[in-house]
């Protein structure tokens, strides 16, 4: 699912995402997207670029067996604001033998950056509700996993996690 304002001023308000099972992965790296199940973005593409916003949107029973967590940032220029997770399951396991621990901005913002593989990266978001959010990692011995929750601390604010749950698996279950 992907919410990308990237040169349009207009808005996206008021959007609900309601009752879906997925399964994401990469592909070839020169495409856009890290195989985000949520992926949301309100950046620049260039500097003289002026960019819309993202307000109230809900994703509710959402289901996910992905290669990479949820990409959710806006930009100084636009915060996104009112967002809502209701009931969503992310199985993190890796299908593919692309190199993971990247952020994928583009075609705007910072581009590909190097970056662990977060359960939920966050950056200029305000009022974020998290209710009943689930993290399963499916695998261990993956360098490029990061943290279950991980945001730019300065541009995330108002967040709410009511029942977010994180699980790894044993590490003395490979041996």
């Amino acid at each position: 699912m992907v919410l990308h304002l990237l040169h349009q001023t207009g808005s996206i308000d008021n959007v609900s995402f309601v009752n879906i099972k997925m399964s994401t992965q990469y592909y070839d790296p020169s495409w856009w997207g890290r195989a985000e199940p949520i992926y949301i973005t309100a950046c620049p593409r260039s500097a003289s670029t002026k960019v819309g916003s993202i307000s109230n949107v809900r994703f509710i029973n959402i289901s996910a067996i992905s290669e990479n967590g949820m990409f959710i940032t806006g930009s100084k220029e636009s915060l996104l604001r009112g967002l809502t997770f209701q009931n969503v399951s992310l199985s993190m396991k890796r299908s593919t033998n692309f190199q993971g621990g990247m952020q994928d901005y583009r075609p705007g913002c910072q581009g590909l950056i190097e970056h662990s593989t977060s359960g939920v990266f966050m950056a200029f978001v305000q009022d974020v509700n998290m209710d009943n959010v689930i993290l399963d990692w499916q695998e261990n011995n993956l360098s490029d996993w990061g943290l279950p929750l991980d945001f730019f601390h300065s541009s995330v604010n108002k967040i709410s996690l009511r029942g977010f749950s994180s699980s790894y698996p044993d590490p003395s279950s490979s041996l």
